[in-house]
């Protein structure tokens, strides 16, 4: 019963994404508060610009990654097998869904696993929630299910106020960054640490990084407010009230990726209210190694399925090379975290 309930609150999550007004209203991204330092003369042939990266012993072609959408509910199946045709076809990162179905019914991992025969040649990221850490260290459980997805790395999201919304939520956080530096010691994948929306406080950077954990993926506040997509799932009166109080809760990505550059040694990825081409580049031009997106993704294959996500996919990567060159920057060594190809107004 437990496995059925959390497959349904996933599919309520993408639903909500897809049906619902979840965008923050009040609270922006922060990198509409930057503009790049245009260059009229970049001497720079456009053609010859490279896009592509090293990320978890892959090359893709551009810092791009589609962050966690579609856990394990059967609705979610079409949309991981599409997703990893796309991410294959433009070679770009993808990161799955929370992997808590699969440890309530191993048979869903069948819906995880379809990715990486999908998607060969790319790196792809599991994910599981930072509260059900505890439970699932003990054991090789988490590290066959990673095996047989054929995952490159494992994300642990930190979701406490997701949590505390919830009608079904965990709200016991102690002991997780004991669990996290067990994790560290036993995991023979690259650990990523994201938020779900509300960004990254810089104690909590610096915290991760003590332990010795060097990626990060911010996932500020700007885009969509999961406090809204979990108000939505409130019935009781009260607690809907509640929930309304925090939808704009949360640290915008920008700050939240400053906060990160701040901290030696992190490789960050940038998420949160990620939207357009533009605001992709400004990411990384700001410090970020890669970008990550979501929620637009997720509306744009629902509209116009794999060719319409494939179409906007090439648009961030023009986007970039677009911006690169008229910042005068000719590689992503030049362009990323230059503060004279970028200004806050």
């Amino acid at each position: 019963m437990k496995s059925v309930n959390i497959k349904n609150r996933k599919k309520e999550h993408l639903s909500s994404i897809l049906d619902n007004d979840v965008n923050y209203l009040e609270t922006f991204t922060g990198l509409e508060k930057y503009r790049f330092i245009h260059n009229g003369l970049p001497e720079i042939n456009f053609n010859k610009i490279d896009t592509s990266i090293k990320f978890l012993d892959h090359t893709i072609s551009q810092p791009l990654l589609i962050t966690s959408m579609s856990g394990g509910e059967s609705n979610g199946d079409k949309l991981n097998k599409d997703l990893a045709v796309v991410a294959e076809k433009e070679k770009i990162a993808l990161g799955l869904g929370s992997i808590r179905p699969v440890l309530e019914d191993s048979s869903v991992i069948k819906n995880y696993a379809i990715v990486r025969e999908l998607a060969p040649t790319i790196p792809i990221i599991a994910n599981i929630g930072a509260v059900q850490l505890q439970g699932v260290l003990r054991g090789k459980k988490l590290s066959n299910i990673l095996k047989n997805i054929g995952a490159d790395a494992l994300a642990v999201h930190l979701n406490p106020l997701q949590e505390l919304l919830q009608p079904e939520g965990d709200s016991n956080f102690s002991g997780i960054s004991k669990a996290l530096e067990l994790l560290h010691d036993i995991m023979p994948l690259p650990i990523i640490i994201k938020e779900v929306g509300f960004g990254l406080s810089a104690d909590v950077i610096k915290r991760v990084k003590k332990i010795g954990i060097n990626w990060i993926d911010v996932a500020g506040a700007g885009g969509t407010s999961w406090a809204k997509i979990e108000g939505k799932r409130i019935t009781n009166p009260l607690r809907k009230k509640i929930a309304a109080e925090f939808f704009e809760w949360g640290i915008p990505t920008a700050t939240s990726l400053k906060y990160a550059n701040q901290v030696d040694g992190m490789k960050i990825i940038a998420s949160g209210g990620i939207d357009t081409g533009l605001k992709y580049s400004k990411s990384i031009a700001l410090g970020a190694d890669l970008g990550g997106v979501a929620a637009s993704f997720l509306r744009i294959w629902k509209e116009n399925g794999v060719e319409g996500l494939t179409e906007t996919i090439k648009i961030y990567k023009e986007s970039l090379k677009i911006s690169m060159c008229c910042t005068g920057c000719s590689d992503l060594k030049q362009f990323r975290g230059n503060p004279k190809i970028i200004m806050e107004y």
